[in-house]
């Protein structure tokens, strides 16, 4: 009786298949991904960085972003998250929106909505 009641109550390990299952929402945007799925991966004992790294490309929704980290064949998670954060304040400057850490009411604009130049190159 105690061994089961004991092996019930015992947390369950995160494993890097429990990362892999990690998608960006539709309507969430990068900044929301990026902060959910950090929180989780920390919490995974030797998570590989590949893992993560693959993980992490995966579970982003099609957009911009997406096809550059793709494009970029980043190896490693901490680089991933570092392209991350640049895309996250190069929107926030286009856009004309603050940082979050001025004014937490304001919140980063979808990667999806974020229409490209469609001009010619010179």
């Amino acid at each position: 009786m105690f061994r089961a009641h004991f092996v019930a109550s015992k947390k369950e390990k995160k494993t890097s298949i429990h990362l892999a299952r990690i998608q960006q929402q539709r309507g969430e945007d990068l900044k929301g991904y990026v902060r959910r799925f950090n929180h989780e991966a920390v919490l995974i004992p030797n998570l590989q960085d590949g893992v993560a790294c693959a993980a992490f490309l995966n579970g982003l929704l099609l957009g911009r972003f997406k096809f550059s980290l793709a494009e970029s064949k980043v190896t490693t998670l901490v680089e991933g998250l570092g392209m991350a954060q640049s895309f996250i304040q190069a929107i926030e400057i286009c856009t004309g929106e603050e940082s979050p850490r001025q004014d937490n009411k304001k919140t980063v604009v979808e990667d999806r909505n974020v229409q490209l130049d469609k001009r010619p190159l010179k």
